[in-house]
């Protein structure tokens, strides 16, 4: 079984509108701590972004806070999609600066998936792999992640509050799918992944 995008997004990234005011747009940014903001149009389809460093510049520029958006949209995007793998996602983070990248499907967005999200993603198969030398040694699962019980598959907690919710006790060496998965990671030393850029 292959870990992919879809296993490891967030379902739900913060989006606003293009008439979306700066105002408004700064405080989204701050009451969610987040470096950036997705622009979408009135179905769903990805725009652009909105970084909180354009908003900081709309501050000390002194423009209008109620202003739409529009003009501090960044067109320039690193895009994934659902279906990726898990090994490719991970040539994308390597090559790029990017520490979060948005996921869509046939244009509209639909998820977003962190750097750090990858990287605990390949905690737990790496671990599986070791595990898989000894018989009957189970992993413990790293915060953040979490395994079917009755599909054995590894999943993203949606968020921090479910990571206190009871989990599995591990994930057990007979999950050899997993196993072979996390043997093929290794082949990212030498890969080079085809990113795929929009912009206007």
């Amino acid at each position: 079984m292959q870990v992919t995008v879809r296993d490891l997004m967030t379902s739900q990234p913060l989006t606003i509108g293009t008439l979306t005011s700066v105002e408004e747009a700064t405080r989204k940014i701050l009451e969610r701590a987040a470096c950036e903001l997705y622009v979408v149009d009135d179905s769903g389809r990805l725009l652009g972004t909105i970084s909180d460093y354009s908003m900081l510049k709309a501050r000390m520029t002194q423009s209008d806070s109620q202003e739409p958006v529009g003009k501090f949209i960044s067109r320039k995007m690193l895009l994934l999609t659902p279906d990726m793998r898990l090994d490719e996602v991970a040539g994308y983070f390597r090559e790029s600066c990017y520490p979060r990248l948005a996921v869509v499907d046939d244009g509209r967005i639909v998820g977003q998936l962190s750097r750090c999200d990858v990287l605990r993603a390949m905690v737990v198969l790496e671990e599986i792999a070791t595990a898989s030398a000894d018989d009957d040694l189970e992993v413990a699962e790293p915060c953040g992640m979490a395994t079917d019980p009755e599909t054995g598959r590894i999943h993203r907690l949606e968020s921090p509050a479910d990571s206190e919710l009871p989990t599995p006790a591990g994930l057990r060496t007979n999950q050899k799918a997993e196993i072979k998965t996390a043997r093929s990671l290794g082949a990212l030393a030498s890969r080079k992944p085809l990113c795929r850029f929009t912009s206007e």
